[in-house]
Parts: structure tokens; C-alpha cells; sequence
């Protein structure tokens, strides 16, 4: 579920014209040089590799047959100098993400150095003379340098190749909502033509009788084998009687039908919208706690913008998780964060099946995922709005902490999270900015990553350090 597979790269080699009569070796001679590009861009992407291209009308060609091929990435190279206007209406042209790699055959040209060398080794203004008209025309493009053996190199295109793989499949998404937006929870309110006009999402609304459909065709063969699995993955509390764990599962599999059935990467419900259809007796906290571990992107309580930035998460970094920040440890400079009952076993060391007293509306006990949190570098990702409805980016990392013991009456799945930044001063560059109260949590230090797909999206973006 969201696998974003490997990214890929189409490969445009560039050079004059003019060389194709002047110096009508250099293809044969430069192509180990191309080849040799293309294997390390390799170990970090799929690589497509164009003709090189000497013309307008090649450039177009090639171009053309890249985006054919459902390429994430264009990544330039010049194997000799080629003047900017062979390549800058093709350029323009493609919605592609585009990035210029300044390398070369040789990393040392000094004493000894000869005319062929030089022949071999001169695009370097090339990059200038195209990186000049993309600018002066507003074409965003990305560059990185180094010599042909540069492994740091390559890693950094690799990323910015996985950041447009996230964009490009971003745009083709769709979130789920079962229920409605919580009445009065302004900071995510979105307007779904906006979203969709800007990074291309679509929003579905997820029938509450075809829920309850789905949920109601469960059969009993399935409920035992699920039950099976739950005592094999995870530890259950004598609080969780058949009846509940029975439901909530049921309910389980009949939201992870809705997600197939509609082909939804994301999904966002509020609980007492829910509750409205009375077929549907429980809460589906232990089902979303499943369904984040299996690869869907959510947030609670119908924040589809939420669920956008976790979706933009999942694609980027693999596991991710809905939280919120619920409470300041001033004394511990730490923050408990958690949620109503949604959680992600991804992240645990030990998830624990426990029941929820519910008191917000009629319906059984939902069961919960109790995850017990492998202490571990995290990133946490807030996606908002601000400055005139523009989207916004705030970034922070710290440690998610070993669990830290509270009452036994707490029935809310929790953790403590110590930023890097002294809690205050988190808190205070947090709400300057505006942040809203649902974040993204990721696995490991991943602001570097999230900022390049931020950059691609033409997101303003903020790390707090």
C-alpha cells in the first residue's frame, strides 16, 4: 500500500551541434563517459538514457520519449559544450522536474594537460549558458557538481530523484473522508479545488452506508483468521473481550475493502461523523493503526490537509505516523504526543491491544493500539497553510523517547518526543509560524529529504533548529 518504488531518471546528454562535423569522434569517445554516469546514477534510481543531442528538434525527440516512459527526473549532462537555445524550448516545455549535473571525464586538468583533454572536458559552460536563460524564463531547475567518481554526488541526485518520484505520485493520489471536517478546527481547513488545482490530489468522499456495507459483508472465517494474526503480532490486555476485538476488526476489514475499492492512498475520518450511521458500531482506531503500518497516509478528525503531508512523508521516507502534540514536559524538555486511538505498530517495540472507554457518542469500546515506542531519531513534519493561503512546511527533529510510564487510566495510544531545540523555544518558533496541531512523525533525521520535495512543490518551508 503507497510503495513508491524506485525512482527513475531520464538521462538528456548534450553537445554542440557543430562538433558533429568538426569532431565527428566525440560521440564514439564520450560514451563510455555517459555509461559510466548512468551506472552510478544507477545505484540510486532507474535511469533512462537519451541520444545525445546536438539540435532543437533532437532535444524535443528525446524529451518527448522521456516522458513517455514515466520518468520522475530529467538530469542533464554535457559531454562537450552545446549552446543553450538547442535544448531551452524542450526544456521549458516538460513539466519534469529538471536537474543539471556538472561533471566530467577527467577530475584533474593541470600540467600536461592537452588539447584533446580540453576538447573532452569543457562543459562547464555549457551549464552556464543554459542555467542563464532556465533562470531568466523562471524554469526552477536543480544543480549539483562534482567529478565522476563522486559518490556524494550521486547520492544527492538520487534524492532529488526520489523527492520528484513523491511529487509525481503525489499528483496522482486520492484521499479518502468518511464523515466530515470537526466543526471549528480552522487551522487545516483546505478547499479541496485548491488542493487538487495545486498538487493535483483528489478528494473522495467515502459513503458512510457503503462503509457500513463493507464492514457488514465481514465474514466469520475472516474474523477468526485476523483474531489469529492479532495474537501472533501483538500482546492483548484481559480489558479486550471477543466482542469488541470481534468489531473492531470487522470494521477493520471492512475499511481496508473502502481503501481498495476506491483506490484511496490517504484517508481522513472524524469520529462523531462516523458514529452518525448507526450500522457502523464501533470506531475505526484499531483499523487505522493497521492500515498506517500496511503503507496509508491519515490524519484525524477530517484534516485532509493532514493526511496530504503524510502521504508527501510516506512517498518520500517509508513508515510514517499521525500524531499531535497533546502536552509540554516543560521539567523532561520534552513533548507527549499521541491521539484519540490512531497509532502505527510500525513504530513500536511492543504494541499492546488494549480497550478504549468511549464516551463521546453510542457505540461499543473501540480496541487500540497501544504502541510502545522504539526509542529512535525522528523528523516531524507539519503541513499548513499561511501568508495568503500558500502552503507552508515546518520541519523539527529530536528523539522519540523509551516509553515513560503514566496512569494506568490513560486508554490513549501516547509517547514523549524530546526535540532538539529547548522545548520552549520550539514552542514558540512553532506557533510564530503558525503550525497547526496535527503533524507527521518520521523515522530518522529527514528535514534534508522533506525540504527538497518542498522545494519541488514551490512550498515555503522552515527547519526549527
Amino acid at each position: 500500500m503507497n510503495d513508491a518504488g524506485k525512482a527513475k531518471i531520464g538521462l538528456l546528454p548534450l553537445m554542440l551541434e557543430m562538433y558533429k562535423e568538426f569532431s565527428p569522434d566525440m560521440l564514439k569517445r564520450q560514451q563510455p563517459f555517459i555509461d559510466k554516469v548512468s551506472e552510478n546514477l544507477g545505484q540510486y534510481a532507474d535511469v533512462l538514457k537519451a541520444p545525445v543531442c546536438a539540435n532543437r528538434k533532437e532535444v524535443e525527440k528525446a524529451v518527448k520519449s522521456i516522458e513517455a516512459e514515466d520518468v520522475d527526473i530529467i538530469v542533464v549532462i554535457f559531454i562537450a559544450y552545446a549552446t543553450s537555445i538547442s535544448s531551452l524550448k524542450p526544456l521549458l516545455g516538460t513539466d519534469l522536474p529538471l536537474l543539471l549535473f556538472s561533471t566530467s571525464p577527467k577530475s584533474s586538468m593541470a600540467e600536461g594537460m592537452t588539447m584533446d583533454d580540453i576538447m573532452l572536458n569543457h562543459g562547464a559552460h555549457g551549464y552556464m549558458d543554459l542555467c542563464n536563460v532556465l533562470r531568466r524564463y523562471g524554469r526552477v531547475f536543480q544543480f549539483v557538481a562534482g567529478k565522476l567518481d563522486n559518490e556524494t554526488a550521486y547520492e544527492e541526485i538520487g534524492r532529488w530523484a526520489v523527492a520528484a518520484r513523491a511529487k509525481r505520485l503525489l499528483s496522482d493520489s486520492t484521499i479518502g473522508l468518511a464523515g466530515y471536517t470537526f466543526d471549528g478546527m480552522g487551522d487545516f481547513g483546505i478547499d479541496t479545488t485548491y488542493l487538487n488545482a495545486t498538487l493535483g490530489l483528489e478528494k473522495r468522499q467515502v459513503p458512510l452506508n457503503l462503509l457500513a456495507a463493507r464492514i457488514g459483508e465481514v465474514k466469520d472465517g475472516e474474523l477468526d483468521e485476523e483474531l489469529r494474526l492479532d495474537r501472533k503480532l501483538f500482546a492483548i490486555d484481559n480489558g479486550v473481550d471477543e466482542e469488541i476485538h470481534s468489531e473492531s476488526n470487522r470494521v477493520y476489514l471492512g475499511l481496508k475493502r473502502i481503501v481498495e475499492e476506491l483506490s484511496l492512498n490517504a484517508f481522513s475520518m472524524h469520529f462523531q461523523g462516523i458514529l452518525e450511521n448507526p450500522q457502523i458500531r464501533t470506531l475505526p482506531f484499531l483499523a487505522i493503526s493497521k492500515l498506517q503500518q500496511q503503507g496509508l497516509a491519515y490524519a484525524g478528525e477530517g484534516d485532509l490537509l493532514g493526511a496530504v503531508g503524510n502521504l508527501m512523508a510516506r512517498y518520500l521516507t517509508g513508515d510514517t505516523l499521525f500524531t499531535e502534540t497533546f502536552c509540554p514536559d516543560f521539567d523532561g524538555g520534552r513533548i507527549v504526543m499521541g491521539h484519540m486511538g490512531e497509532s502505527n505498530p510500525a513504530f513500536a517495540k511492543k504494541t499492546v491491544l488494549r480497550r478504549k472507554k468511549f464516551a463521546f457518542g453510542e457505540a461499543l469500546d473501540p480496541v487500540i493500539a497501544d504502541v510502545q515506542m522504539q526509542k529512535q531519531r525522528a523528523t516531524v513534519l507539519n503541513l499548513g497553510m499561511a501568508n495568503q493561503q500558500d502552503y507552508q512546511m515546518i520541519l523539527y527533529t529530536g528523539e522519540i523517547c523509551d516509553p515513560i510510564p503514566g496512569s494506568n487510566d490513560i486508554d490513549m495510544p501516547y509517547f514523549h518526543f524530546k526535540p532538539d531545540m529547548k522545548l520552549e523555544d520550539l514552542l514558540t518558533e512553532y506557533g510564530l509560524y503558525g503550525g497547526t496541531h496535527h503533524v507527521a512523525m518520521i523515522k530518522g533525521d529527514r528535514a534534508r529529504d522533506l525540504l527538497k520535495l518542498a522545494e519541488l512543490l514551490r512550498i515555503d518551508s522552515a527547519v526549527l533548529t
